[in-house]
C-alpha cells in the first residue's frame, strides 16, 4: 500500500499540469478558508491561539508547502508527518461535520457539498503523504502528537474551536477531533520507519 501512495504522488510530482493544480488549489483553499469560515474568530482571538485555529486553511497551506518541498528534493521528515497528519484528520474530520449536519436537516446545500468534496481531496492528499515521512524519530512523532493534543485542548478547553452550524453540536465535534487524533497518533507510532529519500526526484521547479 505505502509502494503504491508512494508512485501515486510520484507520477503527480512528474507531471507538472497536475501538481501545479494542487498546489494552487491548496492556496485558494487556504486563503478562502482562512478569510470566509474563519475569519471572523482570528480577528476576535489572540494572538497566542491563532495558530491553532484555521484548522483546515492551514492543513491545506501546509500541503502546499510539502508539495513544494518534496518536488525539489527537500525533505523533512517531521513537517511531511505534520501535513499528512493536519491534512488526514482535518479533512476527515470536515467530513463528519457535514455528514452530521446533513443526517439532521435533511437538506444538502451546494456550498455544503462542494467544501464535502474538496475536504475529500485534503484528506486524500494526507494519505499520499505518509510514504514520504521517512526516517522520522520516535520523539518526533511524539512531537507531532502532541501538537494535535494541543490543539484539542486549545479548541475545546478554552473555546477556540472552529464554528458550529445549526446540527452539529459541541459534543460532536469535539468527540470527532479526539478519536480521529487518537486514530492517527498510534497509526504514526506504528508506521514503519521505511524512507523513500533515496528514490529518483522529478526535475527541479525551475526546469518546468
Amino acid at each position: 500500500m505505502l509502494r503504491l501512495l508512494h508512485g501515486t504522488l510520484a507520477f503527480i510530482l512528474r507531471n507538472p499540469l497536475i501538481f501545479w493544480a494542487c498546489v494552487i488549489a491548496n492556496l485558494l483553499g487556504a486563503v478562502i478558508g482562512g478569510i470566509f469560515w474563519y475569519g471572523p474568530m482570528i480577528m476576535a482571538s489572540p494572538i497566542w491561539a491563532l495558530p491553532f485555529i484555521p484548522d483546515c486553511p492551514l492543513a491545506a497551506l501546509l500541503g502546499s508547502i510539502a508539495l513544494l518541498m518534496i518536488r525539489s528534493g527537500r525533505v523533512q521528515p517531521f513537517f511531511i508527518a505534520l501535513t499528512a497528519f493536519a491534512c488526514i484528520k482535518y479533512g476527515a474530520w470536515t467530513l463528519f461535520f457535514w455528514g452530521r449536519q446533513w443526517s439532521g436537516s435533511g437538506v444538502i446545500l451546494p456550498v455544503e457539498l462542494l467544501l464535502f468534496i474538496t475536504h475529500i481531496g485534503l484528506l486524500c492528499e494526507g494519505v499520499l503523504f505518509v510514504p514520504r515521512i521517512g526516517r522520522l524519530s520516535l520523539n518526533g512523532r511524539l512531537g507531532v502528537i502532541g501538537i494535535f493534543v494541543l490543539s484539542i485542548v486549545v479548541d475545546y478547553g478554552f473555546g477556540f474551536h472552529p464554528p458550529l452550524v445549526s446540527h452539529v453540536g459541541l459534543h460532536d465535534i469535539f468527540w470527532a477531533a479526539t478519536i480521529l487524533t487518537t486514530l492517527l497518533g498510534v497509526g504514526l507510532l506504528a508506521l514503519p520507519r521505511t524512507s523513500y529519500t533515496a528514490a529518483p526526484q522529478p526535475k527541479p521547479l525551475h526546469g518546468i
